[in-house]
């Protein structure tokens, strides 16, 4: 099997693009090629060089973080602007040693790796705050991707359409439109407009099921706040139901502050953290 054969077995369709140019056979490795230059998160490999690279703005990707017991890969939505560098090595290195060397400079750097594979061929998934890294081997090449992370607006989301598009994309989307009655329960007059959007979404997806995750920020004692944010979680389930939108298609969830997107420390955080979440489920299998 040559090296495209390989690379098509595990590596995704971008990888390919960067292998148009590199021989069979191989002598004494060329410098570097023109117009691309190493990572600074992860420098070529000893014994390597760049002969490729790419990049894409606002680039939207789906990383493995993990496989499953069957060998499926579960994946991450993100988001941000990515660049490819391919990297050519010299005969004999292996697919092992790249993912392994690679693995070992990116903790060392702080990064998590999540997902490793190394065997025949390599691969991982690696991240800190501000970014995430793959790196993906067969033969005596692999290909390093680089995206910095972009947070969406989910602020902006305002109307069914949009709901649905970052529902789709990213597969939970806080809703900032929701508001309720401070300490309480009891739905605001203004969430109705967002509330009558989210009707609408359900409506026009109806093989959708979501989770409706209530969450606060951490003031009172936590016990007060998981109840809380579930009675709030159940009032939007109530009101969608109330709509006609099938309470089965609906879970609700009372996460308290478990899951904050903001620091607590000042009221515009404390405010992001108070929010309806919806998360759009799995489909359930019959």
């Amino acid at each position: 099997m040559d090296i495209f054969s390989v690379l098509k077995i595990r590596l995704p369709l971008r990888a390919l693009f960067l292998i148009g140019t590199i021989a069979h056979a191989q002598g004494p490795l060329a410098p570097d090629a023109a117009g691309c230059t190493d990572s600074r998160t992860l420098p070529k490999l000893r014994g390597c060089r760049v002969d490729n690279c790419e990049k894409h703005d606002g680039d939207h990707l789906d990383l493995t973080i993990k496989e499953e017991e069957n060998g499926q890969p579960v994946t991450t939505p993100v988001d941000g602007d990515s660049r490819s560098i391919m990297y050519e090595c010299v005969d004999g290195t292996k697919p092992r040693d790249i993912v392994e060397q690679a693995a070992a400079a990116l903790r060392a750097a702080g990064f998590e790796v999540p997902y490793l594979f190394a065997e025949e061929e390599g691969a991982l998934t690696a991240h800190n705050s501000e970014m995430w890294v793959t790196v993906e081997s067969a033969s005596h090449f692999y290909t390093l991707l680089e995206l910095k992370l972009t947070a969406p607006d989910f602020e902006s989301i305002n109307d069914a359409a949009s709901m649905a598009e970052a529902v789709d994309k990213y597969g939970r989307v806080p809703l900032y439109g929701i508001h309720f009655l401070s300490g309480r329960a009891d739905l605001a007059p203004e969430s109705v407009i967002a509330l009558r959007e989210l009707a609408i979404m359900l409506d026009d997806n109806p093989d959708w099921n979501i989770r409706i995750e209530g969450h606060t920020d951490n003031l009172g004692a936590r016990d007060a706040n998981t109840a809380l944010s579930m009675r709030r979680a159940t009032a939007v389930a109530a009101y969608l139901t109330g709509r006609g939108v099938k309470r089965s298609r609906l879970e609700p969830a009372g996460m308290a502050d478990s899951h904050p997107i903001a620091p607590n420390d000042t009221e515009a955080g404390r405010a992001k953290n108070r929010r309806i979440e919806i998360v759009k489920l799995p489909v359930q299998q019959p």
